[in-house]
C-alpha cells in the first residue's frame, strides 16, 4: 500500500499507529491503519504568512513551515516554526506563545535525555544557525511551558554549531554532534550533567554528523559531508582510545535518520559545496558537492547483524540548492513501531513538500 499526502509534514509519532502531522497550517492527526484524519488545532498567523504556506515553492523559498517536532507527551508536542519554539497541548487544543533563543539559534532536532547518570531527564537542543565566526553556542534544557534554561555553552572558536545530542543507555554517556568545517566538525562527549564536555574524534569530515544511534557494540552514525565521500560508520571505544569505522559507503550527506523496529534507517540529500557561498551561488548554481555521487537522495536501511542497504532513492529536481533547498527526505521524530514508513520529500523531483506513505519497503514509493 501506498499513499501520499500532499503539502503534508509528519511532525511525530503519537503512539504505534497516529501521528501527529501538520497541513496548511493546521494540525491533524493521523491514523495509521484506518487512515482517517482528525483535526487538532490550526497555527495562528498572519494571512500573508497562511498563503504563503499554501504555495510549496514559495513555502521553500522562504523556509516556511515546521521544521522539527518531538512528542514529550501524551499530550505535549514541542515544534520549530522559523526560529521560535512553541508547544502543542493536545488535549486543550492549544499552542504556546513560543521561546526564542537570545543569539537566533533553533534546534536542527530536540533531543530526549532520560535516565543518564547525573543528567536531568528531559528535552534538550543544541543551537543551530550559520556561525561562522564561531562565536560561543549553547546547549539548553526545557524546564516547563516555554521555558529552557543554559546547560552548557561551547567558547568563542570552538564550534559552528550543534546537530545532534544523543544519550546513550549503554555507556551512561551523552553525545554531541558538531559541525561544519575544519576543527568545528567532531564527535564530543559530554559526563556528569555537562560538567565534563570533551572532544573524541575532530577535525575530520568522518566525524562530522548529523544522526546517530547508540548500540551496545557502539555509536552507528552516518557522516555529513558535502565535499568529501559520506559513509555509515560504528563508534566505539577499543578499550584505550576512541575509533571510527567504515560500515559501508552511501551516495551523500546524511542529515536526517530514524530508527523502524530493529532497523534504523539514513537518508542522504544532495546539496552543493557549502563552502564561499556567493550570491550567485545562493540564487543560480545547482553543482552538487564533490561528496555527492549521483543527483539522487537516498533512503538505507539496516543494522549491525544483518548490513545496510539501499531500499529507496528520488531524484533531485533541478532547482539551486541554496535558494530552493536541498534535497532531502525527512522522517517523523520518535521511534517508529508502526507497520507504516513515513518520508517527506523537499526538493525532489517527485512528491516534494508530499509525505509518502507505505506499508512495505518493497514498494517503489
Amino acid at each position: 500500500m501506498k499513499s501520499v499526502y500532499k503539502n503534508t509534514f509528519p511532525v511525530c509519532f503519537l503512539s504505534e499507529s497516529s501521528i501527529l502531522i501538520f497541513k496548511k497550517g493546521v494540525f491533524h492527526v493521523l491514523n495509521l491503519v484506518s487512515g482517517e484524519i482528525s483535526l487538532v488545532v490550526k497555527f495562528k498567523t498572519s494571512f500573508k504568512e497562511s498563503i504563503l504556506t499554501r504555495i510549496p515553492l514559495l513555502s521553500r523559498i522562504l523556509r516556511r513551515g515546521i521544521r522539527c517536532g518531538i512528542k514529550v507527551s501524551d499530550k505535549l508536542v514541542l515544534f520549530v516554526v522559523r526560529q521560535k519554539i512553541y508547544e502543542l497541548d493536545l488535549e486543550k487544543r492549544q499552542i504556546s506563545d513560543g521561546f526564542a533563543t537570545a543569539d537566533g539559534s533553533r534546534p536542527l532536532t530536540f533531543s530526549k535525555i532520560d535516565g543518564i547518570n547525573e543528567f536531568k531527564d528531559g528535552i534538550y537542543f543544541g543551537g543551530y544557525k550559520g556561525n561562522s565566526n564561531k562565536n560561543p553556542i549553547s546547549i539548553y534544557r526545557r524546564i516547563q511551558t516555554d521555558q529552557w534554561e543554559e546547560v552548557y555553552q561551547f567558547p568563542s572558536n570552538t564550534i559552528e554549531h550543534i546537530h545532534n545530542i544523543i544519550a546513550d543507555p549503554y555507556k551512561n554517556i551523552v553525545y554531541i554532534f558538531t559541525g561544519d568545517f575544519n576543527q568545528a566538525a567532531g564527535i564530543w562527549i559530554a559526563e556528569k550533567g555537562f560538567k565534563s564536555v570533551l572532544p573524541v574524534l575532530v577535525g575530520e569530515q568522518k566525524f562530522r554528523a548529523c544522526v546517530g544511534f547508540p548500540t551496545p557494540k557502539g555509536l552507528v552514525y552516518a557522516t555529513d559531508s558535502p565535499f568529501e565521500n559520506n559513509s555509515i560508520r560504528l563508534l566505539k571505544n577499543n578499550g584505550k582510545e576512541w575509533e571510527t569505522n567504515q560500515i559501508m559507503d552511501i551516495n551523500g550527506p546524511s542529515i536526517y535518520g530514524c530508527q523502524w523496529g530493529n532497523n534504523l534507517l539514513f537518508s542522504t540529500s544532495v546539496e552543493d559545496d557549502g563552502r564561499n557561498r556567493d550570491i550567485i551561488d545562493m540564487l543560480v548554481k545547482n553543482k552538487r558537492g564533490a561528496g555527492i555521487k549521483e543527483n539522487y537522495s537516498y533512503i538505507y536501511m539496516g543494522n549491525l547483524e544483518n548490513g545496510f542497504k539501499e531500499i529507496y532513492k528520488v531524484k533531485k529536481d533541478w532547482l539551486p540548492f541554496y535558494l530552493f533547498q536541498l534535497g532531502v527526505l525527512i522522517f517523523p521524530a520518535g521511534l517508529n513501531e508502526s507497520s507504516y514508513l513515513l518520508v517527506f520529500h523537499i526538493a525532489t523531483k517527485r512528491n516534494s513538500m508530499n509525505t509518502i506513505l507505505v506499508n512495505s519497503v518493497k514498494n517503489s514509493m
